[in-house]
């Protein structure tokens, strides 16, 4: 390592404590060095007791310190590496050099104060920072402040997967699940990989090897609604929540974004989804740039769209009944379990309206581009895997979805005539596929003036 020549500057006022001095603290049995070093005072512990020959040999090191100094060839960190890394980095930089402490130098928790500010403050402000504070601060800290970064490999990273229990609740002492251990991870791992970065640290990647020591993912699946259990349901909710959850399942929306709604995002022809409430808070930036959609509005939508408009005082489309912001949390406690409760139907979620509306539209036969830009999902690979689960029955309840959802869910625009489906002597477009999956000789039987023609 090449030093830039140096000369320190030594401020003492008697002449012959120029070369610095062993002294003795009160309450202090150990001797310390204290001497200038550009200017600055520095008093360090030499971890010797207070005896003759420690001090002579506290004196002949000072001494040999000194004349580095004098020629230029002394170095701090070197010389104090119990030194905070704020202080050799600081003599570092008037030396002439870049301290790049080692990663068995930096301890987790000093590091991460310092990453607070220096990364975590500049992110947006929202959903993210927030959950990473919270698992830094409840999970990461207690368990690794006091680690060095050389301590954090892989096999201390099995360990610390063991103790990932729920600390409170119905659940405690259980492991937490898979889901909620990787998102533990990603900040710590987001944390390793900034020190890395910022001290040049060659390391190996302990998360490389991870995956296979995580628990096994428990099955879930988020059931939907049949047809007749959806009204059983409906006709359980508070009647000032229906036309939200109505729409909910007409649009595929989550309780964040109807909780984001504005007046001012409904357009004549349709719905602009850009913003969300999460926790209490509004979210400029949405959780992938596919949320930012827009939902065609149909004759179902615009009803209930007028039932929310009409009744709302503010900006906000969807309001509490006291008129207080739309709170999915307290949704869920205040309404949607009450429903459950008094229609027994109990094996669902409010999340569970975003993949009826998934399954409801796959038994229609919808264009799978068109679905997926509804849902704002980037692929359809997205929509197979997390929506595609089959709903028993569903294809017995095709026509009742059809008219539930209205004719021009499944047309364009263009498509789009005044008449609705039964209408005598109108030629009805309907997908082929959704023939496949609906009684079409019940249907043809029901209705005999109505003409098909296949697309």
């Amino acid at each position: 390592m090449k030093h830039k020549t140096h000369q320190a500057t030594l401020l003492f006022d008697i002449e012959e404590k120029k070369q610095g001095t062993i002294i003795r603290k009160p309450g202090s049995r150990n001797l310390y060095f204290l001497f200038y070093y550009f200017n600055r005072r520095v008093e360090k512990t030499t971890g010797l007791a207070d005896t003759k020959k420690n001090r002579e040999k506290a004196r002949a090191w000072l001494d040999r310190a000194m004349e580095k100094i004098e020629a230029g060839r002394f170095v701090f960190a070197d010389a104090f590496p119990g030194a905070s890394e704020e202080e050799k980095a600081y003599f570092a930089k008037l030396e002439g050099w870049q301290y790049a402490p080692e990663p068995r130098d930096i301890l987790f928790g000093a590091y991460v104060q310092e990453w607070y500010s220096t990364v975590w403050s500049h992110y947006p402000e929202g959903t993210k920072m927030d959950d990473y504070k919270q698992v830094i601060d409840y999970w990461l800290f207690p368990y690794f402040q006091d680690k060095t970064f050389f301590q954090i490999s892989g096999v201390e990273l099995q360990k610390f997967i063991t103790t990932l229990k729920w600390k409170k609740g119905k659940h405690q002492g259980e492991p937490l699940s898979k889901a909620r251990i990787v998102n533990i991870l990603i900040p710590l791992r987001n944390i390793w990989n900034d020190a890395c970065d910022q001290y040049r640290w060659v390391l190996h990647n302990p998360f490389t090897n991870l995956k296979k020591h995580l628990p096994k993912k428990r099955p879930q699946r988020r059931e939907g609604f049949r047809f007749d259990e959806w009204l059983l349901f409906l006709q359980h909710v508070d009647p000032w929540y229906q036309p939200v959850l109505e729409l909910m399942i007409l649009t595929g929306m989550i309780n964040s974004e109807i909780a984001g709604l504005r007046k001012s995002d409904i357009h004549p022809d349709y719905i602009l989804v850009q913003h969300t409430i999460v926790r209490g808070r509004e979210q400029d930036t949405p959780k992938t740039p596919y949320r930012i959609r827009k939902v065609p509005i149909t004759q179902a939508i615009r009803k209930r769209l007028d039932i929310l408009t009409a009744r709302s005082t503010e900006e906000r489309l969807v309001t509490t009944k006291s008129g207080t912001v739309f709170h999915p949390a307290n949704f869920r406690k205040d309404v949607w379990e009450k429903a459950q409760r008094a229609s027994g139907i109990t094996d669902k979620v409010p999340y569970s309206l975003r993949h009826t509306f998934a399954a409801w539209s796959l038994a229609l036969g919808i264009d799978m581009n068109k679905l997926v830009r509804l849902m704002g999902h980037g692929s359809k690979k997205m929509v197979y895997e997390v929506y595609g689960d089959y709903i028993e029955g569903v294809e017995e309840d095709a026509w009742n979805i059809l008219e539930y959802y209205g004719r021009d869910f499944l047309e364009s625009k263009k498509q789009r005539r005044p008449s609705f489906l039964g209408h005598p002597g109108t030629t009805t477009v309907i997908p082929a596929s959704f023939l496949q999956v609906a009684n079409a000789a019940s249907y043809q039987a029901e209705n005999a003036a109505l003409p098909l023609k296949l697309s």
